[in-house]
Parts: C-alpha cells; structure tokens; sequence
C-alpha cells in the first residue's frame, strides 16, 4: 500500500537522480550549445554568453537540489512545521527567481527560453506562498506548544 514514507522517499530518491543529472550535464553544455546552434535554435554569436548562463543555471540547480534534500530529510523525520523548513523553503524560492537573470540572458540569443524565464518566476511565486503557509503554521504551532 501507498502512504506518504514511500512518497516521500520517492521524493528524496528523485531530487536525487535529478541532483546527479544537474552534476553530469554540466560535461556536456558545450556540445548540447553547439548541437543547437547547428540546428539554428541558438545564434552563433552568442555561444559563450549561452554557455556561461547555462554553467550558472546548472549550479543554482545544484544548490536548490541540496536544499530540497534538506527539506525532504526533515519531512522524512518528522519535523515538518518547523523554522527550518521555512527557511529552506525561501531559499529555494529566491534561487527561482534568481535563475531567471542568466535565463534572460541565454533569451537574447534563443527565444524559447523566455518560457522558462516565465517559469521560474512563477514557481518562485508558488514557493514563497507555501513558504508563507508553512510559516504560519510553524507560528501556530509554537503558540500551541506554548500554551499546553
């Protein structure tokens, strides 16, 4: 039966997978940049502006992947409403809204990746709401740990 450990170690094993494919991908920017400017997707002029924002997106990939570890491990515990959590939770948010500089930078050469400017600034939109729902939570909890 399903419940909510597997799910969460599910979780955990996938941010890991992903935190993996982050590290390998990062040997095979240049050959990926140049595999799209054959194909006319990214202007040829701009293959080291692409190239350097993509190493800069692939290590704030990293970073939000080991945060989500942390916050996947503490879920995994037990410790859900705690500080902690909140503050990882708006470190991932603000690595969202940060990786939209070098993705705006990569959308002067190759236009598609406005989407994912758009994306990143909504999660990061989505997170800092859960982050402000967790933070209420952790608030009323601490109140009630206080008052029994």
């Amino acid at each position: 039966m399903w419940n909510q450990d597997k799910s969460t170690t599910l979780s955990l094993i996938c941010t890991r997978i992903i935190f993996a494919a982050v590290c390998i991908a990062a040997f095979f920017v240049p050959r990926i940049t140049d595999f799209f400017i054959f194909r006319g997707t990214v202007e040829a002029h701009g293959r080291t502006q692409v190239i350097g924002s993509i190493y800069v997106c692939l290590v704030i990939g990293a970073i939000v992947m080991y945060f989500l570890d942390r916050l996947l491990a503490n879920i995994r515990c037990g410790e859900i409403f705690i500080p902690g959590n909140v503050s990882l939770l708006r470190r991932i948010s603000w690595a969202c809204f940060i990786i939209c500089i070098p993705c705006l930078v990569i959308t002067l050469y190759c236009k598609i990746f406005f989407f994912i400017v758009l994306t990143a600034a909504f999660l990061g939109l989505v997170l800092r709401v859960v982050k402000n729902v967790i933070e209420q939570a952790v608030a009323i909890k601490e109140e009630n740990d206080f008052t029994v």
